[in-house]
């Protein structure tokens, strides 16, 4: 039985502190030094990590399987379980001949940690359920694969797959997907905590069959006390143009808290990460709204957006995110590249991130993208850059059909790029809506700078907008500005000076 408690491990209450200290650095907040709690400080700029080096077709581990649990093993973990397993002295194949799912039934048990060492270990579909504290775990200096033992057809959707488990540990380990039609979801359901880092998938999601759902790692925390911190996992191949993989999806019954740490998901034809069904309340389906955190990570050229959050007081901090040429998509009509996508709830905060959409990204509804019912939300300290034409670097539209009507916080934004038509800022049915301190420049042909629809009582204070077309069109809005400079750009970079007022 999954007991009703967090668990007294140390690992357990590193993840529950972790996780504590990203709750949300409030967009009820005036306080504009906020610091991030969980002691990342306030950075100057986004988090930029190096792009990972692409995987070899199959790859191989490397080191020698030993029989017995190392040192190292014993003393990172001996103090967090009460048995430690090496899988091999328990009979599983480090050669990859047979499959290891009877040797890892064998182990399942409370407490218990199961380490892999070097090797490739083959696997049919595993289910782990109705046990608390269990890990699987390698080590870093080896390379510990697991390979499905066949074609997502015979083997099904998902792969390893934790469901009703207390407290989970995933440390170090790889995932083989090259050999075509072979992957599957790594799925992690909890009733207790998570801890699931420094995870790495090759190759791409067999996603072509757009009936099944595809996704390569699915993780919730059912327990509305429960916190998971998912860190450093890689999954760069994405899925297939004509398919509907999905990078890292949390399912609506995430009621606890979840921070995602320093990830780099890339090529997803359907969401990179997907962490707002949470918050949405649909006809039959409604979230429970545990809350999301994304701290640094790269996200990179994935449809529909490349982060996506949409319950209460959720933030993305310290993000990248680039598009720089089409993603894979289910179809054309399927195609749209955003970058920052809010959808449901409200109190919800983006600060310090950097999108980045190029030229040859594809369409899209934007960099920062609001679905109609998301409520209120604050964007502060964050650069956009779009140099693809007619895409707006801020889109608030539509809102007029149901909408919530709920006014957006734009703080110390900045836009920059070379598109041409369309705006940097498109904002509709959203009265009281403020930005503040934002610096607005695109040089593209008939650019216009903000456009604000059925708007009444917002405010464009301390700004500057150098911009082609209108530096600001209202239609059924009234606009209080103060302290703005403003320039109309010429092409080639010339200015002048707009009239006063605008």
């Amino acid at each position: 039985m999954v007991p009703d408690r967090l668990s007294r491990r140390r690992f357990l209450r590193g993840t529950a502190a972790a996780a504590l200290g990203v709750g949300a650095a409030g967009c009820g907040s005036n306080d504009r030094e906020q610091t991030d709690r969980e002691g990342a400080g306030t950075r100057a700029g986004p988090v930029r990590l190096t792009e990972s080096p692409t995987p070899t077709a199959e790859p191989t581990p490397t080191g020698t399987p030993t029989a017995t649990p190392i040192p190292e093993v014993v003393a990172e973990y001996g103090d967090q379980f009460d048995s430690i397993v090496n899988a091999v002295d328990a009979g599983a194949d480090p050669e990859g001949e047979e499959p290891v799912n009877d040797v890892l039934t064998d182990t399942i048990a409370d407490d218990t940690l199961v380490y892999f060492p070097a090797g490739r270990y083959a696997l049919d579909y595993m289910e782990i359920e109705d046990v608390s504290e269990f890990g699987l775990v390698s080590i870093p200096h080896e390379r510990a694969v697991l390979v499905p033992s066949g074609p997502i057809d015979e083997i099904g959707n998902h792969f390893i797959d934790f469901r009703g488990v207390g407290d989970i540990l995933l440390d170090g380990l790889e995932f083989d997907f090259t050999e075509s039609g072979v992957g599957g979801a790594v799925r992690t359901i909890s009733e207790g905590n998570i801890v699931a880092r420094n995870l790495r998938t090759h190759g791409k999601l067999p996603d072509r069959n757009t009936e099944r759902k595809h996704v390569a790692y699915r993780f919730e925390v059912q327990n509305p006390r429960g916190k998971g911190l998912v860190e450093r996992v890689v999954a760069r191949g994405g899925g297939h143009d004509g398919g509907n993989g999905v990078g890292i999806f949390v399912g609506k019954d995430h009621a606890g808290s979840l921070t995602f740490r320093d990830c780099e998901i890339a090529n997803f034809p359907n969401n990179g990460l997907y962490a707002s069904a949470p918050g949405q309340t649909l006809d039959g389906y409604t979230g429970n709204n545990g809350d999301i955190h994304v701290r640094g990570g790269r996200y990179e050229n994935n449809n529909i957006a490349n982060v996506r959050i949409g319950s209460t007081g959720s933030t993305v901090k310290d993000v990248l995110v680039v598009v720089d040429e089409v993603p894979p998509s289910p179809s054309d009509h399927h195609l749209n590249v955003r970058g920052i996508r809010l959808r449901a709830r409200s109190d919800q905060l983006v600060e310090n991130c950097e999108v980045r959409i190029g030229e040859n990204a594809g369409p899209g509804f934007g960099a920062i993208s609001y679905h109609p019912e998301h409520g209120s939300s604050v964007v502060r300290n964050t650069t956009i850059r779009v140099d693809r034409d007619d895409f707006n670097a801020i889109d608030a539209t539509d809102a007029s059909n149901g909408g919530s009507r709920a006014p957006l916080t734009f703080d110390d934004v900045t836009v920059t790029g070379s598109a041409s038509g369309g705006a940097a800022v498109e904002i509709a049915d959203r009265p009281g809506t403020t930005l503040r301190d934002c610096r607005i420049e695109q040089s593209g042909a008939d650019r216009h700078g903000i456009v604000l629809v059925d708007s009444e009582n917002c405010t464009v204070v301390g700004s500057t907008i150098r911009v082609t077309g209108r530096p600001i069109e209202t239609e059924n809005t009234a606009v209080e500005r103060r302290n703005l400079s403003i320039e109309t750009l010429r092409p080639g970079g010339n200015t002048t000076p707009a009239a006063d007022g605008e």
